[in-house]
């Protein structure tokens, strides 16, 4: 199509129907360039018809979507039909509009010889559909976000419930173990002043029971302290260089001697050779005997505690091993929480579930690991292993 055609096919009522229409339209060449476009789309994109005459189609596209819009191009040539786009335009005074346009082929002897376009101005439509899209996804943000606080608040809830059900777990441990020395020693006290003819060998049997459930309380009010400073880091280890060995062997013996005879088998595997480490050796005896003492609790009469230590190449591995009752795969991620006690039916474990609590806290603080492995009614293995001094 070219000018000199363009008066056999424009009629004048032709130009009249182009000129007042409100809508975007035009007409291009083989070529893409603009032959004509009515006054009011001219006008919209900011220039007047005849600044657009001869420019091509594509010089007033968005940068942005230029390949797109050349790719449409070329299907409509190449299939010869027509097609429905939207087009985002960049008026004269750079103004970006989005115009929905229906374009078709125009055919001269069989062959394609332009293009005719039509549009509607979209953009504000555009803008408030991008502007709903964008809303509806702030919402579907703001729905995400509520549901974390909510799940939040669900998880607040449960830990506040779990505290307090450790809170008052504590409250009756606590008053149980302070209760039975206290009445062992406020009874034994009572019958020594009552009666004051009372045989010295049984007021000294008497005085004896009174001092041992004192240290049992003194040792409780202890612990509670020492799980306070723990907690707030306040301990402070008082680091010394000594020999393990004879250490653990006086710490199974003592254990060793309170429990009444033939009720457990020690079997006890140390190196000969010396095994110097750098720690608190209080603490690393609480350690040791809280991982033995536990052993202790929970193994039935008959039972084995097997006791092993295993010098590595940089560190020192103690293996504190029982066939007792052993621990719930559910309850092995929460021993060594304070107050956590493992329940075993028809069995009342002793203690107020701070032993195994120390023991971690201790070996962290020797920057050591600690690890446990158990069945349950197959026993239960603890594996240490801290740093020791080589040289």
């Amino acid at each position: 199509m070219d000018n000199n055609s363009l008066p056999e096919k424009f009629t004048e009522c032709a130009k009249a129907l182009f000129d007042i229409s409100e809508d975007l339209v035009f007409i291009l060449d083989s070529y893409g360039r603009i032959l004509e476009i009515n006054h009011h789309g001219a006008v919209s994109l900011d220039y007047n018809p005849e600044e657009l005459k001869g420019k091509t189609f594509l010089e007033l596209i968005n940068e942005n979507d230029k390949s797109r819009i050349a790719g449409i191009f070329s299907t409509i040539i190449k299939e010869k039909k027509s097609f429905e786009l939207n087009v985002t335009f960049n008026s004269k005074l750079n103004h970006e509009l989005v115009y929905q346009l229906d374009i078709k082929p125009v055919f001269k002897d069989g062959a394609i010889s332009g293009l005719v376009g039509a549009g509607k101005n979209i953009t504000l439509k555009t803008k408030y559909e991008n502007s709903i899209i964008e809303y509806r996804n702030k919402l579907i943000e703001a729905e995400r976000l509520l549901d974390i606080e909510r799940s939040r608040d669900k998880e607040k809830e449960s830990v506040l419930e779990e505290l307090n059900k450790l809170k008052n777990d504590f409250i009756s441990n606590i008053s149980h173990e302070l209760r039975t020395p206290l009445a062992s020693i406020i009874g034994f006290s009572e019958t020594i002043i009552g009666d004051p003819e009372m045989p010295d060998e049984m007021k000294s049997e008497f005085n004896n029971v009174i001092l041992s459930e004192g240290k049992r309380l003194a040792k409780l009010i202890n612990d509670i302290l020492d799980i306070s400073k723990f907690e707030v880091g306040q301990l402070i280890l008082n680091k010394t260089v000594f020999d393990i060995i004879p250490l653990i062997k006086e710490v199974v013996e003592i254990n060793r001697n309170s429990i009444p005879a033939g009720k457990l088998t020690f079997n006890v595997s140390l190196p000969n050779e010396k095994t110097m480490i750098s720690g608190d050796r209080d603490r690393i005896v609480q350690a040791i005997n809280g991982l033995i003492n536990n052993a202790v609790k929970y193994t039935n009469k008959g039972g084995i505690i097997t006791i092993i230590g295993n010098n590595l190449i940089n560190e020192f591995e103690f293996i504190v091993s029982d066939t007792g009752i052993g621990i719930p795969e559910d309850d092995l991620p929460f021993i060594f929480q304070k107050f956590y006690k493992v329940t075993s039916p028809g069995r009342e474990i002793p203690g107020v579930g701070l032993e195994l609590t120390f023991v971690k806290q201790i070996i962290d603080l020797h920057k050591g690991m600690i690890t446990v492995r158990s069945e349950v009614n197959k026993g239960t293995t603890f594996k240490v292993k801290i740093s020791r001094i080589t040289n």
